[in-house]
Order: structure tokens, then C-alpha cells, then sequence
């Protein structure tokens, strides 16, 4: 984990631990009706703190960059079979695709006969005559 992923996660969990004593600390020095009124405040700003976290979450999140150039393939996800090639004599059954989805990441394949993909390849077929 990154330096400032960890730094906030433990930020997190003390102020959710501080959150919790103090609700605790509220319950039993004053009364029921009080402490009720605290935890719906308290529970209202830590929703809204969610959701802004999500929003933010959602609009610095990016698109799989796919770039493929010079006679490359490039896939974000999965690909199930490539066949590059002349006079190739596909025979075979296809290869099963990958249960999962792929992941979408980036990828970026740059020269002739280059295969990248962000998820599973299944068959790379790339040459002239191949008998598959």
C-alpha cells in the first residue's frame, strides 16, 4: 500500500474509533433523546462525506487507454484469439473466453506482431501458414 493510501486509512480508523468512544461517551452521561439526536447528526455528515467521496471518486476515475499503431493489436479487456498472417488454416475450435471480465486497464501494443490486452489473452496466432 502506498504511503498516503496507509496514512489515510489510519486517519480514517481513528476518527471512526474517536466517533464511536464519543457516541459511547454521549449515550451514558446524557440521556437517550440526546444521544439519539447526536448519532442522527453525526450519521447524516458521514453519509454526505460518502457521497462526496464517491462523486470525487467517480469523476477522477479514467477510461482504459487502448492504443495500437504500426500493424499492433491492442485491447482493453480480453481477447479471446489474434491471427496475424498470410495463408493461415484455422481448424481448431476457438479458445473459451475468459470467465471473468477483463479488466479494462490501459494497454498499448507499438510495432508488427505486438499483442497487448488489459485483461487475458486466449490465442496468439502470428506467422504465415500456420495450421491450427
Amino acid at each position: 500500500m502506498q504511503g498516503w493510501k496507509r496514512v489515510a486509512v489510519v486517519s480514517v480508523a481513528v476518527v471512526c474509533a474517536a466517533a464511536a468512544i464519543g457516541l459511547t461517551a454521549v449515550a451514558f452521561m446524557a440521556d437517550l433523546e440526546t444521544a439519539n439526536q447526536v448519532a442522527s447528526i453525526v450519521g447524516a455528515l458521514v453519509g454526505l462525506a460518502g457521497f462526496v467521496v464517491s462523486v470525487w471518486a467517480l469523476l477522477r476515475s479514467e477510461r482504459a487507454a487502448v492504443e495500437a499503431s504500426n500493424g499492433a493489436v491492442a485491447a482493453g479487456g480480453n481477447v479471446g484469439r489474434v491471427v496475424r498472417g498470410n495463408s493461415n488454416r484455422l481448424t481448431g475450435a476457438l479458445p473459451t473466453p475468459p470467465s471473468a471480465p477483463g479488466s479494462g486497464t490501459s494497454s498499448k501494443a507499438d510495432g508488427l506482431g505486438s499483442v497487448a490486452a488489459g485483461g487475458s489473452i486466449g490465442e496468439v496466432i502470428d506467422g504465415d501458414d500456420n495450421t491450427t
